[in-house]
């Protein structure tokens, strides 16, 4: 059921809608396809959830909509289909954003489809996050803030309670404000040096990217308060690290299985320090890691007939291509993402809007 959405479907939670941020420095952790995944599951566990793509390599549309209905899409020229053509007039300075038109893929699931225009975006965004701490700072704040805007008027207008957003590996303007536009973050992490790695960069990412917007925040609300003008409603958004989700790749080659098992003992350290802060992990293992929300094994038999089908893994059935043993795999699947998706819905739940410990 892949049909377009204008109007609103049902009032929001008064609460608002949390918004939760797949990110790791590190590419081809399955990132994507985690987030396809999790979002199917939080609307089949009763959460109303709007997916934007915000990763101009639109991978996760690529994943959701077949081509044919993607083309339709790209080729419309009216504003709002896609998250470009919604800030288009902002980043030309022509206006604000266009409302947007988003698609339902599954009963409480819709998403705003992304676009590869959406990269022309960060160069205005590089250009203005300095400004939004001079005096004059009315324009960089409309900028800066517009895909927090845009999420939240998406959310709104599908009756969203979780906003979930797909992003690309990068630490550049247009990350840095989708995650100002997040209330909380998972980490896909594998079990190689490349991940670990990953981690310190996230960290470091999120800490400054937090202090940055809170002095510019204090600062405007301050300049607001001195000139007796209106307090502008500022995100209060402090990208909270609700935990790592570790997924187990494919062997490769030879390598020994005690070099995949050095890498997993190091991450409840890694994470610990790199990205909470923390002196030290009082885990001994992943497993009895409190931040390790989730252990997906690999299920690579089924990933080509998923991205075929456009659905998620354990929606998968014979018409699909799934034979034999693979029904077993569609099983452990539904089951993983369903641990998987109640314990980040209950970490959400009771999520504060307080910073993190330094």
């Amino acid at each position: 059921m892949k049909r377009l959405v204008r109007a609103l479907s049902r009032p929001i939670a008064q609460s608002g809608p949390k918004s939760l941020v797949l990110f790791n420095n590190k590419g081809g952790v399955g990132k994507t396809t985690l987030t396809f995944n999790l979002a199917h599951m939080f609307a089949r566990l009763g959460r109303r959830v709007a997916l934007v793509d915000l990763d101009p390599q639109c991978n996760l549309t690529a994943l959701a909509l077949p081509e044919h209905m993607l083309e339709s899409i790209w080729d419309d020229a009216s504003p709002g289909r896609t998250v470009a053509a919604c800030v288009e007039r902002v980043r030309v300075g022509r206006g604000d954003l266009a409302d947007p038109v988003g698609c339902e893929l599954a009963d409480d699931l819709y998403l705003l489809p992304g676009d590869l225009r959406l990269s022309r975006f960060e160069s205005r965004l590089a250009r203005e996050w300095p400004q939004i701490m001079a005096e004059d700072h009315e324009q960089a704040l409309h900028v800066v803030t517009a895909l927090d805007r845009l999420a939240i008027a998406f959310a709104n207008q599908v009756g969203a309670e979780i906003l979930l957003f797909d992003v690309g590996p990068s630490l550049g303007a247009l990350n840095r404000a989708i995650l100002l536009a997040s209330d909380a973050v998972v980490v896909p992490l594998a079990p190689d040096l490349f991940s670990l790695r990953g981690l310190q960069n996230v960290g470091e990412a999120l800490r400054e990217w937090r202090d940055d917007w809170e002095t510019a925040r204090l600062k405007i609300l301050q300049s607001a308060k001195r000139r007796r003008e209106p307090q502008p409603l500022l995100s209060q958004r402090f990208m909270q690290p609700l935990g790592y989700v570790v997924q187990q790749h494919l062997a490769l080659g030879d390598e020994p299985v005690r070099a995949y098992q050095r890498w997993l003992a190091q991450i409840p350290t890694s994470f610990a320090s790199d990205v909470l802060g923390q002196s030290a992990s009082r885990a001994e293992t992943v497993q009895k890691d409190p931040y390790c929300l989730g252990f997906l094994r690999h299920f690579a038999s089924l990933v080509p007939l998923a991205q075929a089908a456009h659905k998620p893994l354990f929606e998968l059935a014979h018409a699909d291509g799934v034979v034999g043993s693979q029904y077993q795999t569609v099983a452990r699947a539904t089951k993983a993402f369903e641990q998987l998706a109640s314990t980040i819905l209950s970490r959400l739940d009771v999520l504060g809007k307080v910073p993190l410990k330094a």
